[in-house]
């Protein structure tokens, strides 16, 4: 989603000193010496007087520091303070319990601000005291390590009400009018920071974009949307505010009593959600941020579309977005004019990414009955950014962080953000580029499996004969992959080493991201029931993101599958990328399993993995064979055992056309679900496999082929390569993962099948491509059917118009360079993400002949060719054959088939390539016919 639903952080305050969040290490007795000193010192932050913490320093600190130190951290004003104590450990040097260095967070509230900070204090026992006196403690030494300031408690002016005429606000593509009616605002010392506009006024949503305005014609019929509005919420930094609006007349007038407490009704609804930050643990009021500068949101209630959210974000890539709220949907998303001039047309993701992280040690239980997990994982990280104080991980909301620690750095606060799946981390130090650091995140809390919406077809009712057949329901399987966050991982998907230690009741069987190392092991709980099983997964190469698989599985089949001419001259020796990363530590077998006392994983407890030579970072290690298992529910063994004969072929073929095998193993799950389809991580794939009884169809959709069965297994596999091996740069490259593996699929069809087969699996995605293409281009990515609600659109064109996108080059340049420019591009971007300038120059190198215009028209257009045929004869041995190109001229090839009168056929390809194209073709014979065939070709072919 790329607007802001909610910027709420949930601190980890509770209320009041010394106090736990749920799931935080225990700190001593709450009315201990230090939990007294502490009280003390929150006393002092609520009375907001500097002069009250000097009494609490020792005589022998610094005074001169401590002064400082109040001076900066104590807020004029203040009304309310917390301090809750997050870590104790005795300082260096002193005796057993005379001494802590104390990490402690602190949130301050004033009238209309607030401070949250992280201090480390030194503590010490005060001297000379009495065995009958209270224990003392004083304050040896203070540091503030993080501080978060400007924090506002925003409110409507209760004394100001506006009366406007022709107002207009503005943003890039965007616009409100209010011809006449109310203004309320709010502000901050800074000045005017939202407005609440209140009477009969029009928005008028006007992208720049072509392809944008292709997606709001999908919705309002318009290259703009332009709807009434009743109510309009915005939000701006308070130095902009002259520059956005403009009005006839902006005059005071008495407020109405009954219309400002409908204003802050409305205005206590919209406040929170953007820029706002949730501080309920500590405070009742609701906390903002003043917007960057730059930035700008609009909360418009329509008639027609319900709220819709205009949001220009400076700090995204793709920095101006319109959201229908009510239906979860985005109906634009583009670089404004500014951030398309700074960083070009196309962008890597990671290039906004302060970090990567280069290795996971990931330890988790899974209770797929109760939907919970608790997790324990250790990432790597270096530095991209020149400095870095805070950064960002993804991680389930539903999940509580228990702690988050780093070897070089120690404990460090951490925050949540309301509603996002996403944790703040701040640094108690500035880190520089190219800093290796770790960090132990562990966590636990309820988690649901993810759905393969997306690799699955679209479900289909089907009345009639089999309407009324009890059809069994299938095995659960729960799969926790790439959109669960069941792992805290980088904000940005990235290529990374994996050790994975994973923890399952016993009835289960698991596969996840590696290769396994050994067997389970079985770990016995109070009860047979209470019995778990452990397995270790290694990922020595590196991959995209970290998946597991739970479900009652039995294995099938397991062997090794040898691929000729694989092995690759130069390739690395040994095997691993990046990081070489050991083992875990066990999890305690006396522990039940997520109980209230609950059983999760010890301590990661390993070396620190050692850097490899950059070059074999980035190219990993080259295979020749893969470690291949198959396991399935105990229902479709038959089923397992069929696919279990094909898959290995399968690895062969696509390994013989790229050379290699990216994973040294990959385990291949059959599981029951009411629709087809699959999902394929890095080192395994689950297939789905319908009943056989169930009262669903699917062949209307763009992914079913009734006559080549192996389709989703070929598909799957293929992802092993496409999506995996190699990834794209951002969301609008995702043909390079669909596109590639479906059309490799259709490959095998042919090897397997032969021509027939592959022939009409083409006019499939021939036809569902060109029934679709006024949807978007190819390039819109997920968004493709997003407006409508319908995931045929994306099938549609991400996956088949992206395969016949590639069998069109291929009949342009030919099979021989084809190939050739299809292992050019795996090989220079295997282990790396890449976009579809990558693909054409890797085939511009390896043709010699320019390619821009076929990948401008067919991945970023959407209009498609209408070519008008003709022939004449010339001479008993030759005939010219005529393509004229209505319109935009395209690269297209066509097949134009002679047959003649003693029934020889003939074909040739045709590269129509200009506005006119002729060709002339030898005969050898009399010619009874001449046809024309697209042979996957997404054009219109008139005679």
């Amino acid at each position: 989603m790329r607007v802001l639903l909610s910027v709420g952080v949930v601190l980890l305050l509770a209320s009041g000193p010394g106090a736990q969040t749920p799931m935080t290490q225990p700190a001593p007795a709450a009315q201990d010496g230090v939990a007294q000193l502490l009280a003390k010192v929150e006393a002092a932050l609520a009375a907001g007087n500097p002069a009250d913490f000097l009494p609490l320093v020792a005589s022998a600190a610094d005074r001169s520091r401590a002064e400082a130190f109040a001076g900066a951290a104590f807020l004029p004003g203040a009304t309310r303070a917390v301090v809750a104590e997050r870590d104790r450990r005795a300082l260096p040097a002193s005796r057993s319990g005379d001494g802590y260095r104390l990490m402690v967070e602190v949130f301050v509230e004033a009238p209309a601000s607030a401070r949250v900070a992280t201090w480390r204090l030194d503590v010490r026992r005060a001297p000379g005291q009495s065995t009958t006196e209270p224990e003392r403690w004083e304050i040896a030494a203070q540091e503030t390590l993080t501080s978060v300031d400007g924090l506002h408690r925003l409110s409507l002016k209760s004394d100001r009400q506006l009366r406007v005429r022709r107002l207009r606000i503005t943003a890039e593509d965007f616009e409100l009018r209010l011809p006449e009616g109310v203004a309320y605002h709010a502000e901050t010392p800074e000045g005017v920071t939202a407005l609440l506009l209140l009477g009969s006024g029009e928005m008028d949503f006007h992208p720049t974009p072509a392809t944008e305005r292709g997606q709001v014609r999908l919705v309002s019929g318009q290259d703009r949307l332009v709807t009434g509005f009743r109510v309009a919420f915005v939000r701006l930094n308070p130095i902009e505010v002259r520059d956005r609006l403009s009005a006839e007349a902006l005059v005071p007038e008495p407020v109405n009593p009954r219309r400002f407490r409908t204003a802050e009704e409305i205005f206590r609804e919209e406040v929170s959600k953007s820029y706002g930050i949730d501080l309920s643990d500590v405070s009742p009021h609701t906390w903002s941020l003043i917007p960057p500068i730059g930035d700008f949101l609009a909360e418009v209630r329509t008639k027609r579309y319900g709220t819709l959210t205009f949001a220009r974000s400076r700090s995204e890539p793709e920095d101006v977005s319109l959201f229908n709220r009510a239906q979860r949907r985005n109906y634009a998303v583009y670089a404004s004019t500014n951030t398309l001039a700074k960083r070009g047309r196309f962008y890597d993701e990671d290039d906004f990414s302060e970090y990567d992280v280069l290795d996971y040690q990931i330890a988790a239980a899974f209770d797929p009955g109760r939907s919970a997990m608790t997790g324990e994982a250790r990432l790597f990280l270096k530095v991209r950014s020149p400095a870095l104080s805070t950064f960002t991980l993804r991680l389930a909301e539903t999940l509580n962080v228990e702690s988050v620690t780093s070897g070089l750095l120690g404990r460090v606060l951490h925050l949540r953000v309301r509603n996002q799946n996403t944790l703040i981390v701040n640094l108690p130090a500035t880190v520089t580029r190219d800093t290796v650091l770790d960090f132990t995140i562990r966590y636990a809390g309820p988690m649901k499996p993810q759905t393969m919406d997306r690799e699955a077809i679209l479900l289909q009712g089907q009345p009639g004969p089999l309407a009324d057949v009890i059809v069994l329901p299938p095995e659960p399987s729960y799969i926790y992959s790439n959109r669960s966050y069941w792992y805290p991982q980088g904000s940005v998907t990235d290529y990374a080493t994996a050790s994975l230690q994973i923890t399952v009741p016993a009835s289960y069987e698991c596969i996840a991201s590696g290769e396994l190392v050994g067997g389970p092991v079985l770990e016995p709980g109070p009860t047979r029931l209470a019995d778990r099983k452990r397995y270790t997964f290694s990922a020595t190469q590196p991959l995209r993101y970290l998946a597991v698989l739970v479900s009652r599985l039995v294995p099938v089949a397991a062997q090794t599958v040898a691929v000729d001419g694989a092995a690759r001259a130069g390739a690395p020796a040994g095997r691993g990328y990046g990081l070489q990363a050991s083992g875990f530590g066990k999890i305690a077998p006396e522990s039940a399993f997520l109980k209230p006392e609950a059983r999760s994983p010890q301590p990661i407890e390993s070396e620190t993995p050692k850097l490899r030579p950059q070059a074999e970072q980035a190219q990993g290690v080259f295979y020749q064979s893969v470690d291949f298992r198959l396991l399935t529910h105990p229902r479709l063994a038959d089923r397992g055992r069929e696919i279990a004969s094909r898959a290995p072929d399968i690895i062969k073929f696509y390994g013989s056309l790229l050379g290699d095998i990216p994973y040294p193993g990959i385990a291949l799950a059959v599981v029951e679900n009411a629709l087809p389809g699959g999902h394929s991580p890095a080192y395994l794939a689950a297939i789905n496999q319908p009943s056989p009884f169930t009262p669903i169809v699917w062949r209307n959709d763009p992914a079913a082929f009734q006559n080549y069965p192996e389709f989703y297994v070929a598909h799957e596999i293929a992802h092993q390569w496409w999506g995996q091996a190699v990834g794209w740069k951002n969301y609008h490259e995702q043909w390079l993962s669909e596109g590639f593996a479906q059309y490799f699929a259709a490959l095998y069809a042919h090897e397997l099948r032969g021509a027939e087969v592959f022939g009409s699996v083409m006019t499939r995605f021939r036809r569902f491509a060109m029934n679709a293409s006024d949807q978007g281009p190819v390039y819109l990515g997920y968004r493709l059917g997003h407006i409508k609600g319908d995931s045929r659109i994306f099938r549609s064109l991400v996956y088949n118009k992206g395969a016949a996108v590639l069998h069109m080059l291929r009949r342009l340049v030919g099979d021989e360079a084809f190939f050739r420019g299809l292992r050019r591009f795996y090989t220079t971007w295997r282990f790396r993400k890449a976009g579809t300038d990558d693909v054409r120059q890797a085939f511009e190198a390896e043709t010699g002949r320019p390619l821009e215009r076929f990948f401008e028209r067919w991945i970023y257009g959407t209009s498609l060719p209408t070519l008008r045929f003709s022939y004449r004869r010339v001479s008993d041995a030759e005939m010219v054959v005529r393509f004229e190109q209505v319109g935009e001229v395209f690269d297209v090839p066509v097949t134009v088939r002679l047959t003649y009168a003693d029934g020889r056929a003939e074909e040739a390809v045709v590269a129509v390539t200009d506005a006119v194209t002729e060709e002339r073709l030898p005969l050898t014979g009399r010619v009874r016919r001449v046809d024309v065939h697209p042979e996957g070709a997404l054009a219109e072919i008139k005679r």
